[in-house]
């Protein structure tokens, strides 16, 4: 008999798997802007000290372990085990005290044990469709306590749509050349990332990244089917009022039910 074909995996199963995504999409750069995202979620949160914080898609855990840092009771789930490795060594050499899990970020296990959950730097609209998304944020419902808050952060969809989108090069600093383009599917909602890396030795990895790109009154209703009720928008981590050429979409909900 012939073989089955063999399904194909998420994009993103993969993907977060291998050293790349610290060679282009998590320079260490970014670690650099920790500190003024982590300035902004306490403040905009109103934590008080020694909450309960999920961090959802915590990735290496920079958000986790600064706000851990800061006294408050940290839980980062990730699905990568690459991420999670890395955050737990990280963690270990700050001294500092966070559960890790790994999980797919449909399946929290928890119910009514945050004050608070945080999903940062678009790590939402990664799945298969909108049923699939929905099954997120009704997870983070139930792990909130009766009035807990959250807060997630993505790409304003208005301002990726109007972007000059030209296919870039870049040379990384190991020697590879990084080559990517960006394509919209205006009516599919979706953003796809096709990019190719060329080693030194002319070997290629490629990739497809591909995200669900969320109106804010998409995010809205869908939060709001959760039991989430939209507070507040904001349009990057200074704090500036929401606009269409706002380049974050970072929205801040409260759990409605008792």
């Amino acid at each position: 008999m012939p073989r089955k074909r063999s399904k194909a995996r998420p994009w993103y199963v993969d993907f977060f798997r291998q050293g790349f995504y610290y060679r282009s999409w998590a320079p260490p750069d970014r670690f650099q802007q920790t500190e003024q995202e982590v300035e902004f979620i306490v403040q905009v949160l109103r934590l008080p000290p020694g909450a309960a914080i999920l961090d959802l898609c915590c990735g290496q855990g920079r958000h986790t372990m600064a706000l851990a840092q800061q006294g408050f009771q940290m839980t980062g789930l990730d699905l990568s085990a690459l991420h999670l490795r890395l955050a737990r060594r990280t963690a270990k050499e700050a001294g500092v005290n966070v559960r890790w899990h790994r999980a797919d970020m449909r399946e929290i296990p928890w119910e009514r044990e945050f004050d608070t959950a945080i999903n940062m730097f678009t790590s939402f609209g990664y799945l298969e469709s909108e049923e699939e998304d929905q099954k997120v944020l009704d997870g983070v419902a139930r792990s909130l306590k009766p009035g807990g808050r959250f807060l997630i952060d993505t790409i304003n969809w208005q301002w990726e749509t109007r972007r000059h989108r030209s296919p870039m090069r870049q040379e990384l600093p190991d020697g590879a050349l990084y080559e990517w383009r960006t394509e919209i599917d205006l009516e599919q909602g979706r953003r796809r990332q096709y990019e190719v890396v060329t080693e030194e030795d002319g070997a290629k990895h490629e990739y497809v990244a591909e995200t669900r790109l969320y109106s804010l009154e998409e995010l809205s209703e869908m939060l709001q089917a959760a039991g989430l009720a939209f507070c507040r928008v904001w349009g990057d981590y200074g704090g500036h009022e929401y606009s269409l050429d706002s380049p974050r979409m970072i929205v801040l909900a409260e759990k409605v039910e008792g």
